[in-house]
């Protein structure tokens, strides 16, 4: 349901101090409107309802440099039942396993220890880490994924986590070798919780390993639709440092992968003094200096760029439609459904999207309220181009694409809309 100013104050709390530093000096740089939850997708039943909407708007902090959304929408409206699997993909499955491999070289971890994943999903990354010897044991919030990740034989304790949860668990488990945060870290709002709980179950000589989205990358290559309510930090690793330094860790080493969601970033975390500083972690805070991650300007830059290409997309997906043309989406992914209702493009112009998630399969997504359907639909129309909403994973989908028999071309929204033809042409980013 929609909510009225009454009702925003039960689901929603303004953040007028960084959650790192505490600091008020807080300028807001990209506004995407109030937009509908990214994961709330409908039934059929309920298209006939208003959706639960809230602002979408970022702001830097420019003592620290962490970016962050102006608003925190109550927790329990997007994580307690969660519809995107890590598992979906092979891009993803396969990132993990290297994951999984990295942090046992880099923990010198031994058969038996103790692994804990953070956010544990579908027990994707507790999976990878059982196949190097670990013992493994997932949290995670959502009850329908902890409940199938258990039923897998995956340990999952289903709970937001916090200090309380951490000492439990080091009390029925043992502490950790290794604690990974994938994909979480920009979920949370109570950061000095959240670094509590990590000290509370890993070893002395453990490590904590953070993965997210760059923020650099974010800014940088016009990858606005990255914001939705969910992600409420956007991250930097001269903000983290701070964040580390308050709580007796510091940054290690750290890994870059490009091709993961847009640009993602692999922190390695230890109690300070125990790990020597490697070189390529030193070169990302000379870059993040050199970018200027406390000064508002590469961020307007990045603003002014988001609505330019608001305008060439809304142009292209008008033109083909007075053509006739019949443009479907690749993805009704979260970071798609950003993008529909920011540009406000609906499923008047965009019918239908295709998911390789089957629990998405037969819902519409929230906003532009389009049927999600699986790829062999492609079969039975004549579809001319697919959006390519997930373009995180336009290689995958390039193959799936081609297997499917799809002889039509691909819009790229992201960073500037283009089109791309199909078939052996598919360009590299």
């Amino acid at each position: 349901m929609q909510h009225s100013i009454e009702t925003s104050k039960l689901f929603s709390r303004e953040v007028d101090a960084c959650r790192i530093c505490q600091s008020k000096d807080l300028h807001r740089y990209l506004d995407l409107g109030e937009t509908p939850l990214a994961n709330s997708y409908l039934t059929e039943e309920r298209l006939g309802d208003s959706e639960f909407k809230e602002s979408l708007c970022i702001q830097l902090c420019r003592s620290c440099g962490l970016s962050q959304l102006t608003k925190v929408v109550q927790p329990d409206l997007m994580f307690r039942h969660y519809l995107y699997v890590s598992s979906t993909t092979s891009t993803i499955r396969d990132h993990f396993a290297q994951l999984a491999s990295s942090a046992v070289k880099a923990a010198g971890a031994k058969a038996g220890d103790l692994a804990l994943d953070i956010a544990s999903n579908d027990g994707c990354l507790l999976k990878a880490f059982e196949a190097e010897g670990l013992s493994a044991l997932g949290v995670d919030p959502a009850e329908n994924l902890a409940a199938e990740a258990n039923a897998a034989g995956l340990k999952t304790e289903c709970a937001y986590w916090s200090e309380s949860v951490a000492a439990t668990l080091s009390e029925n488990h043992g502490k950790a070798k290794i604690v990974t945060a994938c994909n979480v870290f920009a979920h949370v709002d109570d950061l000095q919780d959240f670094m509590k709980a990590v000290d509370t179950i890993l070893l002395r000589d453990g490590i904590f390993v953070i993965e997210c989205p760059y923020v650099v990358d974010f800014v940088g290559k016009g990858e606005f639709d990255t914001a939705y309510h969910e992600h409420l930090s956007y991250i930097g690793v001269t903000p983290l440092e701070t964040l580390m330094k308050l709580h007796g860790f510091s940054i290690f080493d750290i890994e870059y992968f490009e091709n993961i969601h847009g640009g993602t970033i692999r922190v390695y975390c230890s109690r300070a003094s125990l790990r020597e500083r490697s070189p390529r972690a030193a070169e990302f805070f000379e870059r993040e200096e050199s970018f200027g991650i406390r000064d508002s300007t590469p961020y307007d830059h990045f603003a002014k760029s988001v609505n330019e290409n608001r305008v060439a997309l809304n142009r292209l997906i008008g033109e083909l439609a007075a053509e006739g043309k019949v443009v479907w989406a690749y993805g009704a992914s979260a970071k798609g459904n950003t993008l529909m209702n920011f540009f406000g493009i609906g499923s008047d112009k965009v019918p239908t999207a295709i998911d390789d998630n089957p629990k998405k399969c037969g819902l519409y997504t929230p906003g532009a309220r389009m049927k999600i359907v699986g790829i062999e639909e492609l079969k039975k129309f004549d579809v001319d181009y697919l959006l390519l909403l997930a373009w995180n994973f336009e290689a995958e989908i390039r193959r799936r694409c081609k297997a499917a028999g799809f002889k039509g071309s691909f819009i790229v929204p992201v960073p500037k809309a283009r089109v791309v033809p199909g078939e052996d042409s598919w360009p590299s980013r």
